[in-house]
């Protein structure tokens, strides 16, 4: 004969696993709502709630779960998973306290509160004080650092913003400059033009020829010039500047 606990079912693990769980926690909120005040109370009532609502999941999933270990159908389980979507979307009265017991348990102000009221309030007095006068030097500490780093930090905005300013007034004289420059470009484009529609007229002339070429030169440069003078007119311009 071998021992009861090893042929005894995953099911009857899981409920004797959730009794002791809800037995412990129902003992500390009872010593808890002994000390704590209204407040405590009631969020330790939802955390009960919470831990009852978990504990019967815990109990149907075990059950469900050994019901299919059995019949060796992994694919059914995953058949069931749209099913207890429905199940909990149904019956809110389930899945209310549990989505507000845990949001309550991820707040930092719900865990520190829970703390003080239960593992906190057997802290001796000469411990907190002593545990108080370290955090206090430790932060008199870092207040004279972040002051310092704060006064770097400060000196290095004013400097890049005076930086900033003077790069904008450079910038602001170099896009007045560029479009003074693009204006003449322009006007001696024009003229080669000119010179060169000139030179279409005569015909069959060697000297007229060798001219034609220079002005079509010309004019493809200061095209090409006036284009980029433009460009860099219109990457300053889209600065604001």
């Amino acid at each position: 004969m071998g021992n009861p606990g090893e042929n005894s079912s995953p099911l009857d693990q899981a409920n004797k696993v959730v009794t002791e769980a809800r037995a412990t926690i129902e003992k500390g909120v009872a010593d808890l709502s002994a000390q704590a005040d209204e407040a405590l109370r009631v969020v330790a009532s939802q955390v009960v709630t919470g831990g009852a609502v978990v504990a019967d999941v815990v109990r149907e999933g075990a059950a469900v779960a050994n019901k299919y270990a059995d019949e060796g159908k992994a694919g059914s389980a995953r058949d069931r998973c749209p099913g207890g979507l429905d199940l909990i979307h149904s019956n809110t009265y389930i899945s209310y306290p549990v989505l507000v017991t845990g949001g309550l348990l991820i707040l930092p102000g719900t865990r520190r509160l829970l703390y003080r009221a239960t593992l906190g309030r057997l802290r001796s007095t000469e411990n907190i004080i002593r545990g108080s006068e370290g955090k206090v030097e430790g932060l008199r500490v870092k207040l004279t650092d972040f002051g310092e780093e704060a006064k770097k930090l400060q000196e290095r905005m004013v400097s890049a913003e005076e930086e900033y300013l003077r790069g904008r007034s450079k910038l602001k004289a170099t896009r007045l400059e560029l479009q003074r420059l693009a204006s003449v470009v322009t006007k001696s484009e024009r003229a080669a033009a000119g010179v060169l529609d000139d030179l279409r007229t005569i015909k069959k002339v060697d000297k007229a020829v060798q001219l034609r070429a220079e002005a079509a030169s010309q004019v493809s440069a200061l095209k090409a010039q006036r284009s980029a003078l433009q460009q860099w007119i219109y990457r300053i311009a889209s600065k604001d500047i």
